[in-house]
């Protein structure tokens, strides 16, 4: 079976100066014809040379020049906590943790 495969022009000039394959997901569009659509680098964006985190009971918290982020995982089937009273927990750690990186304590 042959199939015509249409990549960007970015991801084919990455292929061939890079020399690497590249990771992605062929769609096929019909019989002969299919669409490459790449993923995205494992390594994701570097690390900003800021960034200060705080792991939490069930996630973490980051601070970057730029950026607050929170992450949460909270398994409901989990004995002796309610959800919510993680979330209200956990948010008042990560909310004391971003003031004392952001304005000093």
């Amino acid at each position: 079976m042959k199939i015509t495969l249409h990549i960007s022009d970015a991801d084919y000039r990455d292929l061939i100066s890079s020399g690497r394959r590249l990771q992605g997901t062929i769609g096929l569009t019909n019989t002969t014809e299919a669409t490459f659509n790449r993923h995205h680098s494992c390594g994701g964006r570097p690390l900003a040379a800021d960034y200060r985190f705080r792991k939490l009971k069930h996630g973490r918290v980051s601070v970057t020049n730029e950026r607050v982020r929170m992450t949460l995982c909270i398994d409901r089937s989990e004995a002796d906590i309610a959800p919510s009273d993680a979330i209200d927990e956990e948010c008042g750690v990560a909310s004391y943790f971003v003031m004392c990186e952001t304005e000093g304590c």
